[in-house]
């Protein structure tokens, strides 16, 4: 009963060979680092099935306790992924793309808990307004042009570079947004002086948005 194969064990027993590859084969530089995370996955799933055998629970009970596990690390893991795109021409001029929330009579984004993947299409100005709320995001943002290409990707030399998330006032109403540039070439910086002139930017758009709702 104690030596038959179970998932954990086959993960065990693959981060072990994983570690000594990395220790002995990887040229990167990172195969150490990588090695000891990996080595304690082992360690840690090779106890737990070792735990699970001495306590003499049936070989059905293992296997479904240990691809339960496998399966909620699995759906927290990949949740953590959804990724929303921000898609833009491809003619595409403009150096910063930002979206501000909050933004009353504006589109939402239609956002939800359940949504693993959006594509977001942005403006040619590089503002996005939206009446979404500030946390109606999705884990992970990348870029890319209508015409698929991704920005970071080998087809192109531009770079998708988040800027941060902020926040502006105006006529006494705060308003958050994300801010992303598009760099070119050498990858990834932004200085404090191009998030003020962005943020400049943001609210003569809104204030524009205001006097044009009146």
């Amino acid at each position: 009963m104690k030596r038959f194969f179970t998932p954990f064990l086959i993960i065990a027993i693959g981060a072990i060979l994983l570690c000594i590859y990395l220790l002995f084969m990887d040229e990167t530089g990172w195969g150490t680092f990588a090695a000891i995370y990996i080595g304690i996955l082992a360690v840690v799933t090779f106890l737990i099935d070792f735990f699970l055998k001495k306590a003499k629970v049936g070989l059905g009970k293992i296997f479904l306790i240990q691809l339960a596990i496998i399966s909620v690390i699995g759906f927290i893991y990949y949740y953590g992924e959804r990724t929303q795109t921000l898609e833009i021409s491809d003619n595409f001029e403009k150096e910063y793309v930002s979206i501000v929330y909050g933004v009353e009579n504006e589109k939402g984004l239609s956002i939800n808990p359940f949504t693993w993947t959006k594509t977001i299409e942005i403006p040619k100005n590089g503002i996005l307004l939206t009446s979404s709320d500030f946390n109606t995001n999705l884990p992970e943002t990348e870029m890319k042009f209508n015409s698929g290409i991704l920005l970071g990707s080998e087809q192109t030399d531009k770079h998708l570079v988040e800027i941060g998330d902020y926040q502006l006032e105006l006529n006494n109403k705060l308003y958050k947004y994300r801010s992303w540039k598009i760099q070119e070439g050498f990858c990834c910086a932004h200085s404090s002086n191009e998030v003020k002139e962005r943020t400049v930017e943001l609210i003569a758009e809104l204030n524009s948005v205001e006097k044009a709702s009146r």
